[in-house]
Order: structure tokens, then C-alpha cells, then sequence
């Protein structure tokens, strides 16, 4: 993965940066064979660009990069479980919504999703994030769920017990679009 920095303004931003960085690169490998292991799903950082941000304290993706915010409050900064965990939600992300389409379950790209595709793809990361094996990783990281997915959340974590991506996919799938 390479990293830029985005918005810095304050001379403690590049020793974050390079914190970040670091971190990442410590414990990519372990990260993405994790990754690949709970989702079956072939994981590379190896195309993908992290912006670190200092104007914002959200992550967001695109098609191959992920946006790191890294203001915290009145701290202006992120704690390193945190930065790791933000960075492999994002991550998934992008694999995700390949995933998706590799599987002819939508037509829809990121930005263009339904309400529930959005909540469901969100879960879905959740999901992966609080794995256990992952959660070793980054124990103190703040892994939350979003209010407003909580429904879907509710109606498909079931599916994501079994321990295969492909069957959590269909099955999400199938439940929401049935109660829209």
C-alpha cells in the first residue's frame, strides 16, 4: 500500500504519518492474511493509495484508494489500533463491492447503492472488523456499529455465523431485497 498525506498543516502531522505508515506496514501481511482467510476473498493492498487526512476524522474509499481523517476531537490524533482497523475496513471495502459484482448480485457501484445495499455493505465490514482474529490485532480500537444499519445488522448477522462470505452475500441479499 502506499500512503500520502492529505491536509497537513502542523509539524507533529508527518511524525503521525509516518506512525501510520509504519504501523501498516508492521502488520499488513498478518491484516490481509486474516482478511483473506474469514472472506475467502483474494486481498491486496498492493494497487491501492492511503491518503491520510488531517481535515477530517471519517474514512471513505474509492475504486483503489482509501481516505484515512485522522482528526480526533481536540487530540488531532488517531489512535494506531484505530488507524489499522479504519484502514482494513476500507480495504474491504473496495474488495467487497468487486466481490459483489463478480457475483452478479448488483448492478450498483459505490455512490450509486440503495439505502440497504449501503447498510448492508457497512454490516458486512462491521462484521469482518470484529472478528476475533482481527480484533487481536487492534484490541483498543473502537469498533462501532452505526445506528442506522442496526436493522440490517439485525436481519443478517445470522448468515454471517457460517463462516462463508458467498452464503452471507446471497442470503443478505435475498432478505433485503424481499422487504423492500
Amino acid at each position: 500500500m502506499k500512503f500520502k498525506k492529505k491536509n497537513f498543516k502542523r509539524s507533529f502531522d508527518g511524525r503521525i504519518f509516518l506512525d501510520i505508515k509504519k504501523s501498516w506496514q508492521e502488520n499488513e501481511l498478518e491484516i490481509l492474511n486474516k482478511m483473506r482467510q474469514i472472506s475467502g476473498i483474494d486481498i491486496s493492498s498492493d494497487k491501492i493509495t492511503c491518503y491520510i487526512d488531517h481535515s477530517t476524522s471519517h474514512g471513505y474509499y474509492g475504486s483503489r484508494t482509501i481516505f484515512l481523517g485522522i482528526k480526533n476531537g481536540t487530540k488531532n490524533r488517531i489512535k494506531m489500533d484505530d488507524a489499522l482497523m479504519v484502514i482494513s475496513h476500507e480495504l474491504f471495502h473496495i474488495y467487497y463491492w468487486r466481490e459483489l459484482k463478480k457475483m452478479g448480485l448488483t448492478k450498483s457501484v459505490p455512490g450509486t447503492e440503495s439505502k440497504e445495499e449501503w447498510k448492508l455493505a457497512e454490516t458486512a465490514a462491521f462484521l469482518l472488523t470484529c472478528e476475533p482474529s482481527l480484533k487481536k490485532i487492534w484490541p483498543s480500537a473502537e469498533v462501532y456499529l452505526y445506528p442506522e444499519i442496526k436493522g440490517v445488522y439485525n436481519k443478517v448477522k445470522k448468515f454471517w455465523k457460517k463462516g462463508d462470505l458467498d452464503y452471507f452475500l446471497v442470503n443478505s441479499y435475498k432478505k433485503i431485497k424481499k422487504e423492500r
